[in-house]
């Protein structure tokens, strides 16, 4: 799974790296973070009416048929190889339009010890040139139909998830699915491209796309932020 993520670029060195994405949000919450968390606004790429788009979109697919918000927090992830059988992803994958790029520079997952007893090592995941790059996700939107035509509609998303890597796969059985250039992020959100075609593109990263490094515990808190959480304090 992918629970937590970097995104820690400023949004002036978002432009050149998403040119199509038109205009950046000025959502502050999206940009500089270093400990992106379930249910925190993330940024995000969407195709509509022929244009790309760049803004915030709540981390947890909410489905448009749920009663309540919280269901979000259950559906950070999306498993690729079931996509097409899961209600609340099947049709969204079918739909360029409901797919999306999450844009991150990093994740973390967390190491188990050899001594049961011992605390879990947080890692840090990147790709091997440290640049940025996106998960593949789906995104849908949600209002709350028992509080009538006037509620808030949310935007929410989920990142898909795939089979490890080799240099993941010690740390844990599973990655997301990442985007690290130009033509697959396209692909993915090509309108005149097939499903099948954009769940070819669900699959792991080469072995040596990634590197894994100790991060600093400070990043088990959700409150924490800030560029030392990449650094183990062990040096």
């Amino acid at each position: 799974m992918c629970g937590r993520f970097t995104q820690t670029l400023k949004r002036d060195d978002l432009v050149s790296i998403f040119p199509r994405a038109g205009s950046l949000t000025d959502d502050p919450r999206v940009y500089e973070r270093f400990n992106v968390a379930p249910t925190d606004p993330v940024l995000a790429v969407i195709s509509r009416d022929g244009e790309q788009r760049l803004g915030p979109l709540r981390w947890g697919l909410i489905p448009f048929w749920a009663k309540d918000v919280r269901i979000g927090a259950k559906m950070i992830n999306a498993r690729a190889e079931t996509l097409t059988e899961k209600p609340a992803f099947r049709d969204l994958v079918r739909q360029s339009r409901s797919r999306c790029l999450i844009v991150a520079d990093g994740y973390y997952e967390w190491l188990r010890p050899e001594d049961p007893k011992g605390q879990k090592i947080p890692m840090h995941m990147a790709l091997a040139d440290g640049g940025p790059f996106a998960f593949a996700g789906l995104w849908t939107w949600w209002r709350d139909k028992a509080a009538g035509d006037e509620a808030e509609r949310i935007a929410s998303c989920t990142i898909i998830t795939t089979a490890a890597n080799a240099t993941v796969r010690p740390v844990h059985d599973r990655m997301p699915a990442i985007l690290a250039d130009d033509a697959s992020r396209a692909a993915w959100l090509d309108p005149a491209g097939d499903d099948g075609a954009a769940l070819e593109l669900l699959r792991p990263l080469p072995d040596e796309a990634l590197t894994v490094a100790p991060a600093n515990p400070l990043v088990n808190s959700v409150a924490n932020q800030g560029p030392q959480l990449l650094v183990s304090p062990d040096g």
